[in-house]
């Protein structure tokens, strides 16, 4: 019992000494893992610690506070005795831009909006469709379909995505892909899979088939065995000197599994 009571003086006594000990009190804020969430908002987080003692700082409470910082993904909060606390960051990683009310942002894979750091280059496309005020499931639903879609046009080096200048995720079951060459811009639906052998199948037969459009404006890739071909008709008159029709079915061997019309 002498012992037992000894060892509770000690731990008593010891932790007096952590809460009281000016020693023991926060003195700064030790940052990790930080390239473009700002250090000052992490510090703001620990403003009301100051001059306390580190037993008195709720940790779990803080790295929430830390979370909360748009550009943190994750966070770890720990005591350094004497008298600092260590945060480790694991940041989000930007996938595109995106038009916001206030201008253009950077948004994640899980629909998380970013503002774009001062002095920080980016090169992605620019996704149209999400809204910085749609519920965070269903910003996090069409960023899943972008992620799917650059994951496999990317598939095996190809870098496919590259070429991507705009992607309208407005339908969660098509993912729109504006793609650019010497003739201009075309609008391209690949549905909800089969990204890369869809593409793969417009980048072979786009040549022949603006030989017959003077000017392809949309392909839809989404039914099997066949694509459907929107051409401007004034420009196809102007091109060919004879009428065309707005749309077009084409049959296209080689083509990949339909996916949701």
């Amino acid at each position: 019992m002498a012992v037992l009571g000894a060892l509770g003086g000690v731990v008593w006594g010891s932790r007096q000494l952590l809460l009281n000990d000016p020693r023991f009190f926060l003195s700064s804020v030790e940052l990790r893992g930080s390239q473009f969430a700002a250090r000052s908002q992490v510090e703001d987080q620990f403003v009301s610690d100051r001059g306390r003692s580190l037993l008195h700082i709720p940790l779990d409470e803080r790295r929430r506070a830390v979370e909360a910082i748009s550009w943190v993904r994750a966070a770890v909060v720990t005591r350094v005795f004497p008298n600092r606390i260590a945060v480790a960051l694991e940041e989000r990683v930007p996938v595109a831009f995106v038009w916001t009310s206030n201008g253009i942002a950077l948004m994640d894979a899980e629909g998380v909006v970013l503002e774009i750091p001062p002095q920080a280059s980016f090169t992605f496309p620019v996704v149209r469709g999400v809204e910085a005020e749609e519920p965070p499931a269903e910003r996090r639903a069409k960023m899943e379909l972008f992620v799917a879609m650059r994951n496999d046009l990317d598939r095996g080096g190809t870098r496919l995505s590259d070429a991507i200048s705009e992607v309208d995720l407005s339908d969660p079951q098509d993912a729109r892909i504006v793609v650019a060459d010497s003739a201009g811009a075309v609008l391209l639906h690949l549905g909800n899979e089969d990204f890369l052998s869809r593409y793969l199948l417009y980048a072979s037969q786009v040549g022949q088939w603006k030989q017959k459009f003077a000017n392809v404006r949309s392909v839809d890739l989404r039914f099997e065995g066949q694509v459907v071909i929107n051409a401007d008709p004034a420009m196809a008159r102007r091109g060919s000197g004879g009428a065309a029709p707005g749309t077009s079915r084409s049959a296209a061997s080689g083509s990949s599994r339909a996916g949701s019309p």
